[in-house]
C-alpha cells in the first residue's frame, strides 16, 4: 500500500551514508534509501559447519514441523535446548530414527527438564546420542562423522544443524551500530 521496496533474499554487506541519504550493498547490489530499517532476528545467521555435503536441499537449519519426518532417518547436530527439543519432537515420530551428533562428550547447557525427557529417550532406544562427535560429510544417503575412534557412517535422509548462530558483529561495529 505504501510502495516500499521490498527486498527479500540478499545479504546485506555494508550501509553507507547519512540520515536521508544513505547507499546499502546487498549481494545482489546497491540501493541508495532514506531510511534503513535492520531486522537481523536474535542470532544472525546460521552456525555453518563447513562440511562437504552442507549444501544439500535435505539439511536444514531450524525445525518447523516435526510430523513431517515420520520414517525419516534423521541428523541434528547441536548441543543446547533447540537441537534436544528438536531431536526429542523427532523421536516421538513413528518410525524416525534419530540421531544427536555433539561435539562434546556430555550435554551440558539445556534445562533440566529436556536433560530428564532426553536420558528417557535414549535409554528407551528412541533417540541415539552420539557425544564427542564431529559431522565430517553429508551425503545423499549417509553421514559421516569423526568420532574418538574413528569415522561413523550412518545412514540418513534429513539433517538439522541447530548449533545457534553467528551475529553480525562486524557488519554492526562497520556501520556505526
Amino acid at each position: 500500500e505504501s510502495g516500499l521496496d521490498i527486498r527479500i533474499g540478499p545479504r546485506v554487506t555494508g550501509v553507507r551514508g547519512r540520515r536521508g541519504d544513505f547507499t546499502v550493498e546487498t549481494t545482489a547490489g546497491s540501493w541508495r534509501a532514506r531510511h534503513v530499517v535492520l531486522a537481523l532476528g536474535r542470532r544472525g545467521s546460521p552456525r555453518r559447519l563447513n562440511v562437504p555435503g552442507e549444501d544439500l536441499a535435505k539439511v536444514a537449519y531450524k525445525l518447523i514441523d516435526a510430523e513431517a519426518y515420520k520414517g525419516r532417518r534423521v541428523l541434528v547436530v547441536g548441543g543446547g535446548d533447540s537441537a534436544v527439543e528438536a531431536a526429542m519432537g523427532l523421536a516421538h515420530q513413528p518410525d524416525c530414527e534419530v540421531t544427536l551428533s555433539y561435539r562434546k562428550p556430555e550435554l551440558m547447557r539445556i534445562k533440566q527438564r529436556n536433560a530428564e525427557r532426553f536420558a528417557a529417550l535414549v535409554a528407551a532406544g528412541r533417540l541415539d546420542f552420539r557425544g564427542n562427535t564431529n559431522v565430517r560429510a553429508i551425503q545423499a544417503e549417509r553421514v559421516v562423522l569423526e568420532g574418538p575412534t574413528g569415522p561413523i557412517v550412518l545412514p540418513n535422509d534429513e539433517v538439522f544443524i541447530l548449533a545457534g548462530g553467528v551475529p553480525p558483529f562486524g557488519l554492526l561495529r562497520e556501520i556505526g551500530v
